[in-house]
């Protein structure tokens, strides 16, 4: 009895100590789990910074540029001396036998079986080999450090595409929050007027029809406003994939379309001269120039001899027993120094059709950099023109969602007093919606044909 009294407090204590491990297991996973789920508060910029640090294919341009990187340094070894061993063992366990005349040996007439060799051999060996001159080597270097320099300016191509991509999708996700904003709005005086007109109809003063006709507008306000939380999902959706974020994550946008409309500045953008030689098309397309120029010299290169030294030494041992770490056997050692040059002769035309490829090559680079000059022209010219389009245009429906705004509230009103019917409400809504609507879109479409521009006249130096 003793013993059992012992040991209940212990087993209560364990029990109790478990308790309280697995509440702080839960309490950790719990807060992890809720730390998991907290909202990103982000403006466009920082949106933006976040892209350029976890956006795919920025992480994999980058890793382009390392890969250039270690390229260089490849093409930079081959030229350097070039160190190898080896070390060989063999085992005769048969020997092989080979016959000769007896003449040698004293016996005329007969053929002697002998053999050759020892049944254990080892060996060796360490030998340096080094390029004195090839313009393969000189031009494939070029080559790795111009690829080297494409990399990183198809980085930048990539990040200016990743700020244009965010931008719009931030754009996006605005214009349909804003959308819901509207429709919001609108259904809750539309929700009031139903709920005023029904006890109106409740006490006979008023007509059923016109309480369908609102009953109906409060529906098709409600679908809209579905649809607008899907735009909203589906547009911050596609914000997430180009920042890098996990889907899950909630976002929350803290800048409004308003306040970026107040920061665009079209005219500087106009003022600004574009100069399509500092454009990032420009600079990538100038270095596959580069890329094929120097391919063509390297085709051109395997017409010159190269030269190369090499120094190998040897040694080895022959043993009729295992005892290769005796230090009373013999090894028998042998070095030899060189210098080789290849000379090319004669290829048969192939050496001729590979230059002339390279050529062609070459000169389509320069047909393409005169394609993307002219397109780039062409582009500039034509966003520049949209962009004074749309800056016009969001002047006009700016002005035109004032009215249609006030409109409908004076027709809301007039409605409740009875001096307007249910058609001219519904109209003057109609109206209300289609110029919120026009707004939104001149709204989005100027901040996108601004950030295009923006993008077309990143300029480096």
């Amino acid at each position: 009895m003793l013993t059992l009294k012992a040991k209940r407090p212990n087993s209560r204590k364990n029990s109790m100590n478990r308790i309280n491990f697995f509440i702080l297991v839960l309490a950790f996973v719990a807060g992890h789990a809720l730390q998991a789920q907290q909202a990103i508060e982000i403006n466009l910029e920082q949106a933006r910074a976040y892209a350029n640090e976890h956006n795919y294919n920025l992480r994999s341009s980058a890793l382009d540029i390392e890969a250039a990187r270690y390229r260089v340094k490849e093409s930079t070894a081959s030229g350097l001396p070039q160190i190898s061993g080896s070390i060989g063992y063999i085992d005769n366990i048969a020997l092989p036998v080979q016959l000769i005349p007896g003449d040698f040996i004293g016996q005329p007439g007969e053929e002697v079986e002998i053999t050759f060799g020892t049944k254990y051999n080892a060996s060796a060996s360490a030998g340096i080999n080094q390029l004195i001159f090839s313009g393969e080597y000189i031009v494939g270097l070029q080559a790795a450090k111009a690829f080297l320099e494409k990399s990183r300016k198809d980085y930048v191509k990539t990040q200016i595409e990743v700020n244009k991509s965010v931008s719009e999708a931030y754009f996006l996700a605005l214009a349909a929050e804003e959308s819901l904003t509207v429709i919001d709005s609108t259904l809750t005086i539309t929700r009031k007027l139903a709920h005023q007109t029904s006890l109106i109809v409740a006490e006979g003063f008023g007509e059923e029809t016109e309480l369908d006709q609102l009953e109906l507008l409060v529906s098709e306000l409600e679908i809209s406003r579905d649809n607008a939380l899907n735009q909203i999902s589906i547009a911050k959706d596609l914000l997430r994939f180009h920042m890098g974020i996990e889907k899950q994550t909630p976002l929350v946008l803290t800048q409004k379309m308003s306040e970026l409309i107040d920061k665009t500045a079209p005219e500087s953008l106009i003022e600004k001269p574009f100069v399509p030689e500092r454009n990032i098309d420009v600079q990538i397309i100038k270095k596959q120039q580069e890329l094929a120029f120097l391919s063509m010299r390297r085709e051109k290169s395997f017409y010159l001899p190269s030269l190369s030294a090499f120094l190998n030494v040897q040694t080895q041992a022959q043993r009729q027993e295992w005892n290769f770490f005796d230090s009373n056997g013999k090894w028998y050692s042998n070095s030899m120094f060189g210098v080789t040059m290849n000379i090319p002769i004669f290829s048969s035309g192939q050496r001729f059709s590979r230059v002339k490829q390279a050529q062609f090559q070459y000169e389509q680079t320069l047909i393409a950099e005169d394609q993307i000059r002219t397109n780039l022209k062409l582009q500039y010219e034509t966003t520049m023109n949209e962009l004074n389009t749309a800056w016009k245009t969001l002047g006009n429906t700016h002005q035109n969602k004032f009215l249609a705004e006030r409109i409908f509230r004076r027709t809301g009103i007039k409605y409740q007093e009875g001096m307007a019917g249910s058609l001219d409400l519904l109209n003057t809504h109609n109206q209300y919606l289609t110029a919120q609507s026009r707004y939104i879109n001149a709204a989005l479409n100027l901040l996108n044909q601004q950030v295009a521009l923006e993008s077309l006249m990143e300029q480096l130096p």
